[in-house]
């Protein structure tokens, strides 16, 4: 299957800003993409996540808007659990590797959190899987106010042996998003 939404960048460039905005630029912010099937294992991005697991659910294609929130009715203290089903294993799949990464952007104000890019744990297709943020991990409250979060699908090179190895990172496609308000409290 053909990809909908491409983007390429440097490695370094990387960040949730960086990235959300060119999966804007380049049309992903509309939903689903093409994909491509297989399995392996993934490694995700560093952040200060404080637990992410997956569990196993029905496959489904079909995936724009799965993402989830708890609690319901966030406040600055929260800490916010984020859900979505993968619709391809993340891992090598021949000379790619696909990985998944939460993006939030929010308010930015000092003193508080108001951006973050959490990468999601090793998931199989159709299994649900979970990334919990809290201010514990992040050494400061939520900022209050609109937040959008997305659940993105990455794509890098998979390189062995002594060969050089191209270094960008493709935003394949938004596999859910979520705008929510955090409360003062």
């Amino acid at each position: 299957m053909a990809l909908a939404c491409r983007v390429r960048m440097p490695v370094p460039a990387l960040g949730a800003a960086a990235l959300l905005g060119a999966a804007m630029l380049a049309g992903c912010g509309s939903g689903g993409s093409g994909r491509s099937s297989g399995s392996g294992t993934a490694s995700g991005s560093g952040s200060a996540t404080r637990s992410t697991s997956t569990t196993s659910a029905t496959a489904s294609r079909n995936h724009r808007g799965s993402l989830s929130l708890t609690p319901s009715d966030p406040t600055t203290s929260s800490e916010l659990t984020f859900r979505f089903t993968a619709p391809v294993t993340s891992g090598v799949h021949g000379k790619h590797v696909i990985d998944y990464t939460l993006s939030l952007l929010g308010p930015q104000r000092p003193g508080c959190v108001g951006s973050r890019e959490a990468g999601a744990p090793a998931v199989v297709r159709g299994a649900q899987t979970q990334i919990t943020l809290g201010p514990s991990e992040l050494h400061a409250p939520w900022c209050a106010g609109r937040y959008l979060a997305r659940a993105i699908e990455l794509r890098r090179a998979h390189c062995t042996g002594s060969v050089p190895c191209p270094q960008y990172v493709a935003v394949v496609g938004v596999v859910g998003r979520l705008s929510f308000t955090i409360r003062p409290g």
